[in-house]
């Protein structure tokens, strides 16, 4: 290739990577999206998942896929194809299918370790330009070529964010199961993640295909809402992992997306956990064995909850896993003086030292404070929201009728209290 080819090929790479990030759907799936942002009833936190999707999400998906696809497994080609750790198969509807998301220059450098004559390789190139599934796989069953060195680099290849994006109904749902079988716990802590994150994703899904009411619908977000910063820190680590591999015209082209305000407060949190994935424990969380048994010090009753008698009877182990778990979930910091305090607001035992206590920071999902009024309203006796305001900030408030959102809490949240305290909190899907 000479040098005015391979700067057109640049060229073109490039304005692939761009045509990515703009992230075009098919049309369908435009006008769902637009909808959901443009209905003045929808709720905000709704329209915020979306946005985070449509802004942030999808753009940084398709482009780290994109460079992934068309670059690195390009440049890893000899490696890929020589490595025979595993064997891989893939039908010739599944290599077709792969190489129709790939740049024209791609496909051919895949095409190349068929070693078949020109022609007709330049057949199997036009029919996936065509989007002629049938004839490319005629194509290859007639030119009798061995398939496991493309098979190989196929199977490299990532999904992009505008895979499924058409799905509903059974069809979305088979989508989520094919994802979910394409991840392994044992692969790495991110893909166990993510598994993790479709698993809690998949039910909600199913539930709204029959059920679109209104609870249905939170839950499906708030559950979508989970797997896409799941997907972001996935796709953050990637890319800080091989961030000296990105030529800078990728970077310029991929950093703006994660400017976005949108994403700032959570793309910091990654950015946290990534730079210390292993965290120093800190002393372990515990409280007396007779808790629930001693009186309180002093009357201040304006300082407590008054707890339901059910919820004291599960004991102080159930008590302290309870806290440590908010904690190890992020609903509270995950630091003894916070847990302590937290135990107090409760109980009203073990009051911290200090005339004035400090208030405690809870972090709701999507910044809702569904879950922590559910709390209020299941394990204590008087469900005072009012004092509920006084010991948290951090959530965004409901204007009035506190009791009716608790069961929008998140759909993990309200299982795992279910299995705590069972008397008090049952799961209903």
């Amino acid at each position: 290739m000479n040098g005015k080819d391979e700067i057109i090929k640049r060229r073109l790479y490039y304005e692939g990577l761009k045509q990515a990030i703009e992230m075009p759907l098919p049309e369908e799936a435009i006008r769902d999206v637009d909808e959901i942002l443009q209905d003045d009833e929808t709720e905000e936190s709704i329209k915020e998942t979306m946005r985070l999707w449509k802004e942030v999400c999808g753009p940084f998906d398709n482009a780290i896929v994109f460079v992934h696809n068309n670059r690195f497994v390009v440049e890893e080609k000899e490696n890929i194809i020589n490595d025979d750790s595993e064997s891989v198969f893939m039908m010739p509807e599944e290599i077709f299918n792969t190489l129709r998301k790939l740049l024209k220059s791609t496909v051919m450098e895949f095409l190349s370790v068929l070693g078949m004559p020109s022609n007709e390789k330049t057949q199997l190139l036009e029919c996936v330009e065509n989007g002629d599934k049938d004839a490319f796989v005629s194509a290859l069953e007639h030119a009798q070529r061995d398939l496991t060195a493309l098979a190989k680099l196929c199977s490299c290849c990532m999904d992009d964010t505008s895979s499924g994006a058409e799905m509903k109904g059974d069809d979305f749902t088979y989508y989520l199961d094919y994802m979910a079988s394409h991840l392994h716990e044992e692969d790495g802590a991110d893909n166990g993640k993510m598994l993790e994150a479709i698993k809690r994703w998949q039910p909600s899904a199913e539930v709204l295909d029959e059920d679109d009411t209104e609870e249905a619908l939170d839950r499906y977000f708030s559950d979508y809402r989970h797997f896409l910063e799941t997907d972001l820190a996935t796709n953050l680590h990637y890319y800080w992992d091989w961030y000296d591999d990105f030529t800078l015209k990728e970077r310029n082209l991929i950093d703006p997306i994660l400017d976005n305000p949108l994403a700032k407060d959570l793309i910091d949190r990654i950015w946290e956990e990534y730079q210390n994935p292993n965290p120093k424990p800190s002393e372990t969380f515990t409280l007396p064995d007779d808790f629930f048994g001693w009186q309180h010090k002093a009357n201040s009753p304006k300082e407590y909850f008054y707890m339901d008698d059910a919820f004291k009877k599960k004991g102080v182990r159930t008590f302290v896993a309870f806290i440590n778990w908010l904690a190890d979930k992020s609903y509270i910091a995950d630091d003894n003086e916070v847990k302590a305090l937290f135990a107090y607001r409760l109980t009203g035992r073990c009051r911290p030292e200090g005339e004035e206590l400090p208030v405690i920071e809870w972090r709701g999902r999507n910044g809702k404070s569904y879950e922590l009024i559910y709390l209020v309203r299941y394990l204590s006796d008087r469900a005072d929201y009012k004092k509920m305001r006084r010991f948290f900030i951090g959530p965004e408030w409901v204007k009035d009728s506190d009791s009716s959102y608790a069961n929008s809490a998140d759909s993990e949240f309200r299982k795992q209290m279910s299995e705590f305290y069972p008397e008090v909190c049952r799961f209903v899907i």
